[in-house]
Formats: C-alpha cells, sequence, structure tokens
C-alpha cells in the first residue's frame, strides 16, 4: 500500500493500529542556561555566517548547536541521531 493510498493520518492510524498520545516527554527542572563557548560561536555564525541561503546552511549553522548543546543535558538518557536511515518495509 502506497503512502498516497492514504487521505489522512486517522486513515494511517486506524490500518496500522497505531496510537497518538501527547506528553511532556522532557522536564525541566531548571532552566537552561548556555555555555558561554556557545553563545560566542552563536554571535560569530549570527553575523558572519548567511544562514538565509539554504536549508542546510539554516540546519548546520542554527538547529543543529541549538539542538546538541539542549541535547548535553540528556546525552546518558537519550541518543541524537544525526541523518540515520530508518529502514522500512
Amino acid at each position: 500500500m502506497a503512502f498516497s493510498d492514504f487521505k489522512t493520518i486517522p486513515e494511517v492510524q486506524k490500518r496500522f493500529g497505531i496510537r497518538y498520545a501527547e506528553n511532556d516527554f522532557f522536564s525541566v527542572e531548571d532552566p537552561l542556561s548556555p555555555s558561554e563557548q556557545f553563545l560566542q560561536e552563536f554571535e560569530f555564525t549570527r553575523q558572519h555566517i548567511n544562514i538565509f541561503g539554504s536549508e542546510a546552511a539554516r540546519c548546520e549553522a542554527v538547529i543543529f548547536p541549538v539542538l546538541r548543546e539542549v541535547y548535553k543535558g540528556y546525552a546518558d538518557h537519550y541518543a541524537l541521531w544525526i541523518k540515520e536511515t530508518i529502514v522500512y518495509d
């Protein structure tokens, strides 16, 4: 069955028995404070790198550094995948 055979998300959920639940998976006890090194690198990026040139530029220069900085607090409990291929039938 092709993805295009489905018109709505509930159709996919019903067909494959997928349950959907919203929850706060990460509890933050203390507000996160970025490291001084992160702040310096981010400011350099903001001033000297064109992050509006492409989606890849935004991902590599903005999104991933922020994600990595936040991930440091969760590294003992979660894995961070970077461009991992997901194989499915």
